[in-house]
């Protein structure tokens, strides 16, 4: 038995005697230079691990000097030849993935690059998708192009509302080439001569409906606009939107020139097709029951505050109804009753509210309802939301809610806080969100 552990222990895998020579840097033969950091290494074992290192060191135009690396961060580099004597990589960030993704297809390390593919996409998030998607294209993946483009697709008015100045003209020409996208093509168009504006006043020209227009027809984007497909309701509400006259001009002097080529067979015709989008349930785990909520005329708002790691969109969300009340049922009708109350969600930043309804429907005694958005109420990183529920104030009624104690709660791909105001308990027993 001794015998076999100590045999164990000498026998280390071999990326386990290798990396010991990264740390000590015996027998180093050859240097990297890189923003001033110098990096020893072995000429053998990074030779037989890239193939740009074995022509490098091994070629006929090898060379004993150092190697100046002037296209990758140290940090960068570091996590290079780490992987390269470990066969391991522990990435941080996004941004880092992005680099180490360049230096893996720079050195033609597959695994690598493999690695760094998959952090991104396990990673990928509305928070990052413009510069995953940026990203992509100029280094042309195309497993990390077509996961971006459809999630942004999926939440294109909201990117284009938050972002449209990150977007380059590459990434707008695969988006607009897109034939599945949430958004209607009089939106896709007015975002697009946005786009261009913004362009436009980035490059320090003049803007103008002609600029504009140049811009997008020299980036291959004008003709991507399907013009062809708009009925006359939405030319008049583009025409509408703008209240600045000479804009509105403009706009009708763009539609009479692609209506004028509805015959030219480069002209797209069709119709772009909306884009389901995964729904998850965010349901807050259950710690134990406390002592019933009681809502009255002068106790009638009920406050939860709530914070997330990503950008998510709630569809819904999900809350307990009445005890039903002491008394002998005799019919299915006595056990519904008439539920009312007002729902806002502010944002604590700016203390705006970015979204309200009011609920007002026939429930069930002693079970859950739903609470749908008309529109999905967008909630940003790292902020905190306070969702208000409020039922009718003055009056004399006293109405008894089943709340429990709830934890926070780690989603497969969210981390969710909640802040309860109610003593001991919670009134937001889950909600539907999509990322």
């Amino acid at each position: 038995m001794v015998f076999t552990e100590r045999n164990n222990m000498m026998q280390t895998s071999l990326y386990g005697r290798v990396s010991k020579l990264l740390e000590s840097y015996e027998w180093s033969d050859c240097s990297f230079s890189v923003s001033g950091r110098n990096f020893k290494a072995h000429r053998l074992i990074m030779g037989i691990s890239s193939p740009v290192f074995k022509a490098m060191f091994y070629g006929p135009l090898s060379t004993s000097d150092d190697i100046i690396i002037a296209d990758i961060e140290p940090d960068i580099f570091q996590l290079l030849i780490v992987y390269i004597y470990t066969d391991k990589v522990e990435i941080s960030c996004i941004e880092h993935a992005f680099e180490l993704l360049y230096a893996a297809k720079k050195y033609l390390l597959e695994d690598l690059r493999e690695k760094c593919i998959d952090y991104i996409k396990a990673n990928l998030s509305v928070d990052n998708v413009i510069s995953v998607l940026n990203f992509s294209e100029y280094i042309q993946e195309d497993p990390l192009i077509t996961d971006s483009l459809k999630l942004f697709c999926e939440h294109a008015k909201y990117l284009f509302n938050e972002s449209l100045e990150n977007i380059t003209s590459s990434s707008l020409k695969i988006i607009l080439e897109s034939n599945d996208i949430n958004i209607s093509e009089r939106d896709l168009i007015v975002f697009a001569f946005q786009w261009a504006k913004v362009t436009c006043c980035s490059n320090g020209v003049a803007d103008t409906f002609e600029n504009r227009r140049k811009c997008l027809v020299d980036n291959h984007l004008f003709k991507l606009l399907r013009f062809s497909i708009l009925s006359d309701k939405d030319l008049e509400i583009i025409l509408n939107e703008d209240t600045n006259a000479k804009e509105a001009i403009e706009l009708a002097e763009i539609t009479k020139m692609n209506i004028c080529n509805l015959n030219d067979s480069s002209c797209i015709k069709m119709t772009r097709n909306a884009l389901k989008v995964r729904e998850h349930i965010c349901h807050r785990r259950f710690l134990r029951s406390s002592a019933p909520l009681v809502v009255d005329g002068q106790n009638n708002t009920i406050h939860v505050k709530m914070q997330v790691d990503k950008t998510i969109f709630i569809n819904s969300l999900c809350v307990p109804t009445r005890m039903s009340p002491q008394i002998n049922f005799h019919s299915d009708d006595a056990m519904l009753y008439s539920e009312q109350f007002s729902v806002t969600v502010t944002c604590e930043t700016d203390n705006c509210i970015i979204k309200s309804t009011n609920f007002m429907n026939t429930v069930e005694y002693d079970s859950n309802v739903f609470i749908e958005f008309s529109e999905p109420c967008v909630l940003q990183k790292d902020k905190w939301y306070v969702i208000n529920f409020s039922w009718p104030s003055g009056g004399c009624y006293s109405n008894r809610y089943i709340v429990v104690q709830r934890d926070v709660v780690v989603h497969q791909k969210v981390k969710f806080h909640f802040e309860d105001t109610v003593s001991d308990g919670s009134f937001l027993e889950s909600l539907k969100f999509s990322l």
